[in-house]
């Protein structure tokens, strides 16, 4: 079957997909001195060439759709790194791409205990700041987002796209703390990364 102009420009979409993952991880590693911009304005002129509805076959529409999501999605996570690149907060914000809004939280939170009278009792760290060993003493504090970059980064040597920022994170590891506790007896849950079959997952464990 000879090949039609849409096909040979889907490869190519592929193609340039590909080439720009690889040249962002570049730029964000700092190897590349500027952004990626010249390959993604390709991209996004030949998505703009199909995104008018002249596509009649639904093998088509069905793989132009699909790629226009996976692209959207990059697009959306990459303009969120390049913004805290940007702010100069960090030196590869794929691992700590909130970092801005934590360094916020944190200044509110010294702020407000400047304020707050000293004969007031401090309030219990959350389980959400540390990992407890499994005799239920406190080791070394290991905040969440040490936990995030490590699941972030294990998803990335894998080539996965990370599935969550920081926030939908430290969410999901509230959510799952609460209904396992509720479940199960025990004073808290310490949470691990784990790769198997190159799945990254996070695996609970109840602190009796």
């Amino acid at each position: 079957m000879a090949e039609t102009g849409f096909d040979a420009d889907m490869k190519r979409m592929q193609d340039l997909f590909g080439t720009l993952k690889h040249e962002y991880d570049l730029y964000f590693a700092g190897v590349r001195k500027a952004p990626p911009s010249k390959e993604r304005s390709e991209i996004e002129r030949l998505v703009r060439l199909y995104s008018n509805g002249t596509l009649n076959r639904l093998s088509q529409q069905f793989m132009f759709n699909s790629f226009c999501s996976k692209f959207s999605l990059h697009c959306e996570q990459w303009n969120k790194w390049l913004r805290a690149k940007e702010e100069g907060l960090v030196a590869d914000p794929r691992f700590t791409a909130s970092t801005m809004q934590a360094r916020k939280t944190l200044y509110e939170l010294e702020k407000s205990s400047a304020g707050r009278p000293k004969e007031k009792a401090e309030p219990e760290p959350s389980a959400e700041v540390r990992e407890r060993s499994t005799t239920g003493e406190q080791k070394s504090a290991k905040p969440v987002r040490n936990l995030y970059e490590e699941f972030i980064n294990a998803r990335l040597q894998l080539g996965q796209n990370p599935e969550w920022d920081y926030d939908a994170f430290e969410a999901h590891l509230r959510k799952q703390r609460e209904t396992i506790l509720n479940k199960y007896a025990g004073k808290d849950v310490v949470f691990t990364v784990q790769n198997q079959d190159g799945k990254v997952s996070l695996k609970a464990k109840v602190i009796k």
